[in-house]
């Protein structure tokens, strides 16, 4: 299927996306339709949507096309060449109008664990394209972390939890702080929990290698998500199930994985998606700066990575591969690869857009297709490969992905 042909838009900035299968809170509209006026959805409703709109208003037929909402990614280090997690202030801009352009149309720039000094300088670079709207904030994922799960994070660096260090980091990034990532079983690490609570930062679990108590413990006293599911974390057992059991147990816990066909088996794809339900999953890329690109050699903060057959991992002591290290995918492939899994469109398209949105405290302004939330919107084909991107009711440039990788990723 061709991209669409996009026309103008009226000059009040209303166009009308007819004759799609449109993905709402209610379920699947098909066909249904969209009417865009300025930056926001005006309205949303069954059939073509030609004959309740004024005549005249630019028409842009779909023709049987998936529309979504604009995807909001909690976790991504980088992407299209370029990070967040080292680099210039242009190089981060870069890695977010890459991802944007890939759908993610909110997304918190995450960092990994580093000197607590330089992750204060990155926190502080970062909360400037917070400022201007570029990123919806900052996701820290560290230093708090189990060297015994620390994964691809560089265990040199990791910190004790300390209420101290999380206030500076906190000062750090001027309020634009949204998630802290951390290993409930540490010692300090309750302090922390509440303190991040107090101050209205999303408390997550990951790289851990607590107990099921630890974790249900960690949730009493706040936290109330999970850094990539099952990732980083003591393995499931039948007597013992760890942090991936507590935190899939607890109804106030959001669980976030990363669907791109490396990090998990599709079958636990889905039975993470019928645990934690519509309401309570949520899909990440946890992507690292090799999102679009060739495959390589590329760094994740203090650590060199290998790309190979678009799979990231650590460069280890040897030479040869170690662990995963962040994935190359992009919310759209991430989102494909969750459908072509089995889980049901509707809650992917709430996993990777209305739940995250309401995580992060913005649920009234996007992560839904209804009226008067921003018109942030995907436009895909019918096997949901990326046709088109919409972000506060303007077009973004078209993605583009180096020859040799797959579509989208």
């Amino acid at each position: 299927m061709q991209a669409a042909a996009v026309p103008g838009q009226a000059p009040d900035g209303s166009l009308l996306l007819a004759d799609g299968r449109v993905v709402t809170p209610g379920g699947v509209l098909d066909p249904g339709w969209i009417l865009v006026t300025g930056d926001l959805i005006a309205a949303v409703g069954p059939g073509d949507g030609r004959e309740q709109v004024a005549p005249g208003l630019p028409v842009l037929d779909l023709d049987g096309r998936w529309v979504l909402p604009g995807f909001v990614d909690l976790h991504v280090h980088g992407g299209g060449g370029t990070s967040f997690t080292e680099g210039t202030v242009d190089d981060a801009r870069a890695a977010a109008a890459f991802h944007r352009a890939h759908g993610s149309t909110s997304l918190l720039a995450s960092l990994v664990t580093a000197p607590l000094a330089e992750l204060e300088a990155r926190a502080a670079l970062l909360a400037g394209l917070a400022d201007e709207g570029v990123i919806a904030g900052l996701h820290l994922e560290g230093p708090f972390l189990s060297a015994a799960r620390c994964g691809a994070q560089d265990p040199r660096y990791m910190l004790a939890p300390d209420v101290a260090v999380f206030e500076r980091l906190h000062a750090a990034a001027r309020g634009h702080l949204r998630v802290i990532t951390l290993a409930p079983e540490l010692p300090g690490a309750a302090g922390v929990i509440r303190a991040a609570a107090r101050a209205g930062v999303t408390v997550a679990v990951g790289h851990t290698d607590a107990t099921a108590e630890a974790t249900s413990a960690a949730v009493d006293a706040g936290a109330t998500h999970a850094t990539h599911l099952f990732n980083g974390m003591r393995p499931w057992h039948h007597r013992e199930p760890g942090a991936a059991g507590a935190l899939l147990d607890r109804n106030e816990v959001t669980c976030e994985i990363v669907a791109d066909g490396v990090h998990l088996h599709d079958m636990t794809l889905r039975l993470a998606a019928r645990a934690a339900g519509p309401g309570r999953l949520v899909l990440v890329t946890d992507a690292m700066a090799a999102a679009g690109m060739r495959d390589g050699r590329y760094r994740l903060g203090s650590r060199q990575v290998d790309v190979a057959g678009g799979v990231a991992r650590l460069v280890g002591e040897t030479g040869a591969p170690g662990a995963i290290a962040g994935s190359t995918a992009t919310m759209a492939a991430v989102v494909r690869h969750a459908v072509a899994a089995g889980v049901p469109v509707p809650e992917v398209a709430a996993a990777a857009s209305t739940t995250p949105a309401r995580v992060l405290g913005l649920g009234e302004r996007t992560g839904a297709l209804r009226p008067g939330l921003a018109a942030d919107l995907v436009v895909c084909d019918e096997e949901f490969g990326l046709d088109r991107v919409m972000r506060h009711g303007q077009w973004l440039p078209q993605a583009t992905v180096s020859p040799a990788r797959g579509p989208n990723r």
